[in-house]
């Protein structure tokens, strides 16, 4: 899918003026403190106006070294994904028939049975298959073959290569595939009978995809484990203690997402008393000849479930959902490609919008979509840029409400909880060694002004102390936004 750029002959009239002395000086005294004698620090700061879509450099400091930004990367995928893919763009998921056999052909949607979502609307995680099973029974169908996914529209590497090896059990670092459920994470609620005692468990979903080995018992703490062999991917460990039933979830990453969401499928329908007489199966040839074996008719769709791209943009970005990011990267690289979406043509995709918008080719690498790599680098310039670019750009509105809000909910919920609450829109980053905080604040004056605070090499599990740092940064652009100081 191509658009014509809408960032292609934007004229920047950015010009750098002298910072006011008493920003100037706080933001100075800021970057003085010891906790960042040996660490990177790029800042720019901008004031924006938007009647005349004129932007004037406040402050910068090492603003053109590119620089790790963690989970800063989301921001750049959500003004490409605006961008590339269009704001409205849809992910579109399909259940077809195919002769006897059930086809169900993923877009790449990583929303598709997300829990903590869909709880909120007061849905399951497997709502939209039961929906789809009462479609099924209603029109008759009884009984079917195989359950058959198609995934092709990613490529079939689930897990990055910069990712930490020791991670990969962890939610964050769920695998990627065209076609996956609930994160690609299998959710865990502990129920405990007793000190000592096995505990009782539920999952969601209910799946027999994986086995479980149950030795966690009730205990004085908290302790509960989730583990898996890579010899043995689907074969779950749940140990330690559990000193009482947990209300948000326990979870772990499992292994080849698209199966898991067929066999899924297969036991809702199962649950709906539509027989599945065969096996669930990958094919990834299906996607390509299915418009026309449906124009033939020896094929039908029976169901579609859509998901609008800012959905997906908002959870991406206000809970930093990792998952969100790099699957929104591989389908930005299959729109750009017409080839199953990969880490590797998404990044090209990504990386010619940033040229675009001026970034030179030294100014930035993009490895992975989340910023869970090290690889990834981008200057604090071109973050800014990027932010313009937005606030400037057709999507604006949509641009600023996917971002956390300071004070009330999202990564900001807890943060800029005082006088500044609900007039900083940002995303936070961190990996170890590294935090960043990119967005805006709406001044005293009623102005908006841009931001973007990339920290590197900072000391080993302090992030609370390079958050109070980022935060006085953006204290001292609302102060100095107002009358000056002394009237």
């Amino acid at each position: 899918m191509k658009r014509t750029s809408t960032l292609i002959g934007l004229v920047f009239l950015a010009a750098t003026a002298p910072a006011r002395g008493d920003l100037d000086a706080d933001i100075r005294k800021v970057l003085a403190d010891p906790f960042l004698a040996r660490a990177e620090v790029g800042i720019h700061i901008a004031q924006l106006d938007p009647d005349t879509r004129r932007s004037r450099t406040l402050f910068r400091h090492d603003d053109q070294t590119p620089l790790i930004p963690a989970s800063n990367m989301k921001v750049v995928l959500t003004a490409a994904a605006l961008e590339l893919l269009g704001p409205n763009f849809t992910f579109r998921t399909l259940l077809a028939q195919r002769g006897e056999d059930l086809v169900i052909v993923g877009d790449g949607d990583p929303s598709f049975g997300d829990a903590q979502v869909l709880k909120k609307a007061g849905w399951e995680s497997t709502t939209v298959f039961q929906q789809w099973a009462a479609q099924l029974r209603r029109a008759g169908l009884a009984a079917c073959r195989d359950v058959i996914v198609d995934d092709s529209v990613f490529d079939e590497a689930f897990v990055h290569p910069a990712w930490p090896a020791d991670q990969l059990l962890r939610p964050y670092c769920a695998q990627i595939a065209g076609m996956t459920f609930n994160n690609g994470c299998l959710d865990f609620y502990i129920h405990p009978v007793g000190t000592g005692q096995i505990v009782s468990y539920v999952t969601d979903p209910p799946t027999s995809y994986v086995s479980v080995t149950n030795t966690c018992v009730g205990g004085t703490v908290n302790a509960i484990v989730l583990d898996r062999s890579p010899r043995t991917p689907n074969q779950i460990i749940l140990r330690g203690t559990a000193s009482a039933a947990n209300q948000a979830p326990v979870s772990i990453t499992v292994h080849d997402p698209a199966l898991y969401a067929a066999t899924v499928l297969a036991e809702t329908l199962a649950a709906a008393d539509i027989i599945v007489g065969g096996q669930v199966r990958r094919d990834r040839t299906l996607r390509g000849g299915l418009p026309a074996e449906v124009a033939q008719g020896s094929a039908r769709v029976l169901a579609i479930h859509e998901t609008p791209l800012g959905v997906v943009l908002t959870r991406m970005n206000k809970d930093s959902v990792n998952g969100y990011a790099e699957s929104l990267l591989k389908r930005i690289g299959f729109a750009a490609s017409g080839r199953s979406g990969s880490w590797k043509n998404g990044a090209e995709a990504v990386g010619g919008f940033l040229k675009r918008l001026g970034a030179a080719a030294d100014e930035f690498v993009v490895d992975d979509g989340s910023g869970l790599s090290r690889q990834n680098r981008i200057s604090a310039r071109i973050m800014l840029r990027l932010l313009e670019s937005s606030f400037y750009g057709q999507s604006r509105e949509q641009f600023l409400t996917m971002l956390a809000v300071g004070g009330e909910d999202g990564t900001l919920q807890d943060r800029f909880t005082g006088p500044l609450r609900g007039r900083v829109l940002a995303k936070t980053g961190f990996i170890a060694r590294v935090s960043a905080l990119s967005g805006y604040v709406k001044g005293r004056d009623d102005r908006w002004y841009a931001f973007s605070i990339l920290m590197n090499d900072i000391a080993p599990g302090m992030n609370s102390r390079a958050k109070e740092l980022q935060e006085a940064i953006v204290r001292a652009i609302d102060a100095n936004s107002g009358p000056p100081r002394g009237r």
